[in-house]
C-alpha cells in the first residue's frame, strides 16, 4: 500500500490489490467503518485502488488505521487465494457432475414416449438427428 496523501485525520491510499475488486473494496469498506465505529468517512474505489479515510485522530492514530487497513487487505487476498484451490480441486467433481447429468437425458431420451413425441412434433430433420446427437454425446451408438 503506498501512501498518497497524509493529513491531519484524513488519509488517502493506493493499492493495486484492489483495482477491479468491487467486493473486496465494499468488505474493507465495511470493516474500517465497523472498526472505527464512529464519526468516519470511508471511500474505497475499485476502479482506481485507492482508499480514502477521513477520521478523529482522537479517537485512534494513523499508525494503527494504516496497519489494521494492510491486515484486512491481506485477509481479502488469502480468502480468494484459498477460493482459487477450491475452485481448481473441485474442477474434476464438475465434470463428473456434468457427464452424470449428460447421461441421464440420454436415459430419458431412450424412453420410447419421448421418441414418439420427438417424431410428432419436431420438423423432419430434427427427429432423426436429435436422437443420434443424444447418443454421440454419451458415446454410445
Amino acid at each position: 500500500m503506498s501512501p498518497l496523501s497524509i493529513l491531519p485525520g484524513r488519509i488517502r491510499y493506493e493499492n493495486t490489490y484492489l483495482m477491479g475488486k468491487m467486493y473486496a473494496c465494499r468488505y474493507l469498506q465495511e470493516c474500517i467503518i465497523n472498526y472505527l465505529k464512529g464519526s468516519v468517512e470511508v471511500i474505497v474505489n475499485h476502479r482506481t485502488g485507492r482508499i480514502l479515510v477521513r477520521f478523529d485522530e482522537k479517537q485512534i492514530n494513523r499508525q494503527t488505521l494504516i496497519q489494521y487497513i494492510d491486515r484486512t487487505i491481506q485477509e481479502c487476498k488469502d480468502c480468494e487465494d484459498s477460493e482459487n484451490r477450491v475452485t481448481k480441486d473441485s474442477s474434476f467433481a464438475e465434470k463428473k457432475d456434468s457427464r452424470v447429468s449428460l447421461i441421464n437425458i440420454a436415459n430419458v431420451a431412450k424412453h420410447p414416449l419421448v421418441e414418439a413425441v420427438a417424431h410428432a412434433f419436431l420438423p423432419k430433420p430434427l427427429n432423426i438427428l436429435v436422437p443420434i446427437a443424444i447418443k454421440g454425446i454419451i458415446g454410445k451408438n
